[in-house]
């Protein structure tokens, strides 16, 4: 008999749309505790403790344009969908009873992100698993999503069991908080084109790979975006810009999309 996975790859590889379903925690954490950001980072101002000894980096609808938190769910579910490693994530519950998006604080030992750890990181000096496929995903991803910020800050870097792995993270500046169908995140002054720039330099960038993750999220059911949308609080995003997204999905204009975009590949 084959596996969920070998059905699903199959399936993709015949051109049929993939039906992603999942069933996501239904109750939100509660933060019992929170604390002002001290990690330098402008796009992140509230950090908790949840009631499951867990720390958050939390993103609420008072930060950027109020689009951060959808931004932040949709991104992660569709990395996951298509294999791309991101850290644990829940809605949480504020103490005023607001709910936000909570990324998971990774623990374990973490490879520091200075420029010369990354620069050792492309030269394969310090190894990370899968690196030039994670990358090349990564890549093809924040176009599609139009995530502007993309650079090796927002990569997590850390030890695991007997490798050093990589996990990408912080979508904030894509998707509804810039625009779901526009397609700034190719301007070449932007972070995502940039750091794309030195992947490149570094022989950590496959066109092939970054062309097929754009290829498995054509094949993604429109179904599962619906399951996305409706595992969100239902204030992140207004009911008409869920109608058109999901009319979006799977439609001659989103192929469109996905076909300049593995021409900018």
């Amino acid at each position: 008999m084959k596996s969920e996975a070998e059905s699903r790859e199959n399936s993709v590889d015949k051109g049929e749309k993939v039906d992603y379903s999942y069933q996501k925690q239904l109750f939100p954490i509660d933060i019992v505790v929170t604390y002002p950001n001290d990690q330098g980072s402008a796009d992140l101002a509230l950090i908790g403790e949840g009631s499951d000894g867990r720390h958050y980096a939390i993103k609420t609808t008072n930060d950027g344009k109020g689009y951060i938190p959808i931004t932040e769910l949709f991104c992660y579910e569709l990395a996951r969908i298509i294999g791309i490693p991101t850290p644990e994530f829940q809605i949480v519950k504020l103490r005023n009873g607001e709910l936000a998006f909570g990324s998971v604080w990774e623990g374990g030992s973490a490879i520091t992100k200075t420029l010369p750890q990354v620069l050792k990181i492309l030269k394969g000096e310090i190894l990370v698993s899968n690196l030039k496929s994670l990358i090349s995903k990564v890549y093809a991803f924040d176009l599609f999503v139009n995530n502007i910020d993309r650079h090796f800050g927002n990569f997590l870097f850390r030890d695991s069991y007997k490798k050093n792995i990589g996990l990408a993270y912080d979508f904030g500046r894509a998707w509804y908080e810039i625009s779901p169908y526009s397609y700034e995140a190719l301007d070449p002054d932007h972070n995502t084109s940039k750091y794309n720039v030195y992947a490149k330099q570094y022989d950590k960038y496959d066109r092939d790979i970054a062309s097929a993750a754009l290829t498995e999220i054509s094949k993604i059911d429109q179904v599962t975006i619906s399951h996305i949308f409706s595992s969100a609080p239902n204030d992140w995003l207004e009911e008409k810009s869920k109608s058109e997204f999901l009319s979006w999905w799977n439609s001659e204009n989103m192929a469109n999309r996905i076909n300049r975009l593995k021409g900018e590949l």
